[in-house]
């Protein structure tokens, strides 16, 4: 089987970017860190690098440039531009000067962006953005599909607008289509991705939601099963909603974006960028989340950006790439961190990871603080008070009040002596 995945990102004064070179692994990618750091502009640059649409989305200053290495089969890519594309630095009207291609060496083939499939086995990456609520629609029946090269023109001039919540792809249509498809004699891959799509969509549920597809009606809408009570695809919860929408996008990618013959999921590769991939997430699917996409696309690459740290925590050693405040002045190398996170508290993920500052602030915090200068001065009647606080807004099996509740004792204890 032939891999293809994105391996890195180069960006120089590109909106919020002074310099910054980014590694991928060709697995699962988690792009984390405290909040304006740059998460979602990674993705639009890379989607940038695919399309020659929709530069308005961001700013270049004239001497800008920014690449993406891919490898497609057995070659090696890098598309993008080089320094002196772009005219002067106009929010959302920056002028393309020239097609300047990067510059090449180490056997990888430099493309040029408006044509770089032509010269790349068609690598087409698919970019999903954070809004992936379904709206109702009607559907009359089968609708004709565009061909491939239609399809591929579409998921690259639609790459940047989709991240930013303008374009989402037709599940609905797809899930018809495939209603009066799959039972054709000629549909033998979309048949297969069918089976595959509807048996793992029970393991992907949370919570024993038994979550699962029921049925195409006459009247054209699908129904679902959830705890065990049939509801629409637009009843679902905004989580199934957006999990479903994630799932279909990428079987809807895969088959409109291959040749016959390369179209089955269970075996395909190629990348999926997506936007605050916790998004409208119960805790508890963000733990199981990467697991289940993985059992459905196990060659995939994932690329995704998020505040979870439920997700992180979910992450393998080397998938996490932990990104810091951005300054444009100064030039970053990021690559994913050789720890996992799978140890690490909430608190901990949020404060060295995120670079939530203000946890030090909640009232858990300051209370055992002043617990313990307490303890230190012996103060027995001001302690009494803190930990009867404590035991107010603390789980009940909390280890610190533990202690503090047999120091307090001990306190008594020598006091009454």
């Amino acid at each position: 089987m032939q891999n293809s995945y994105i391996e890195s990102l180069h960006v120089m004064n590109v909106r919020q970017f002074g310099e910054l070179n980014v590694k991928f692994n060709d697995g699962f990618n988690f792009i984390s860190g405290p909040n304006g750091c740059g998460k979602t502009s990674i993705l639009a640059c890379i989607s940038h690098c695919f399309s020659p649409n929709n530069f308005e989305y961001s700013r270049f200053k004239g001497d800008a440039e920014f690449w993406t290495d891919f490898t497609s089969g057995h070659e090696k890519f890098r598309v993008g531009f080089s320094v002196g594309a772009f005219q002067g630095e106009v929010y959302r009207s920056s002028a393309l000067r020239g097609w300047n291609p990067p510059p090449s060496g180490d056997g990888r083939k430099s493309l040029e962006v408006h044509n770089y499939r032509e010269r790349s086995s068609n690598f087409c990456p698919l970019f999903l953005g954070a809004n992936r609520s379904i709206k109702y629609k009607q559907i009359s029946g089968m609708q004709r599909e565009p061909e491939m090269a239609q399809k591929l023109d579409a998921y690259s001039k639609s790459s940047t607008r989709s991240l930013h919540g303008e374009h989402q792809q037709d599940i609905k249509q797809w899930f018809v289509n495939r209603y009066f498809m799959i039972e054709k004699e000629w549909a033998t891959e979309e048949r297969t991705n069918w089976e595959h799509m509807v048996s793992s969509l029970p393991k992907l549920g949370p919570f024993d939601s038994k979550f699962s597809y029921v049925k195409i009606g006459k009247d054209m809408e699908p129904i679902f099963s959830i705890y065990g009570e049939e509801c629409y695809l637009e009843e679902l919860s905004s989580g199934f909603q957006a999990v479903l929408s994630i799932i279909a996008s990428i079987f809807e990618w895969v088959e409109g974006s291959r040749p016959d013959g390369e179209r089955q999921v269970a075996i395909a590769s190629g990348t999926v960028l997506i936007d605050e991939l916790d998004l409208h997430l119960h805790p508890e699917w963000q733990f199981t989340l990467r697991d289940g996409l993985k059992s459905i696309f196990p060659n995939m690459q994932f690329i995704v950006t998020t505040h979870s740290p439920h997700l992180l925590a979910s992450a393998q050693q080397g998938e996490v790439i932990v990104m810091p405040k951005i300054s444009g002045r100064e030039s970053y190398n990021l690559e994913a961190s050789s720890k996992a996170f799978s140890g690490w508290n909430t608190d901990q993920i949020l404060s060295e990871v995120m670079g939530v500052e203000s946890l030090e602030n909640k009232l858990y915090e300051r209370l055992i603080s002043k617990a313990f200068d307490l303890v230190e001065v012996g103060a027995i009647q001001e302690l009494e008070v803190v930990v009867d606080e404590l035991m107010s807004v603390s789980h009940p099996s909390d280890a610190i009040v533990t202690v503090l509740q047999a120091k307090l004792a001990a306190l008594v204890a020598m006091n009454n002596d």
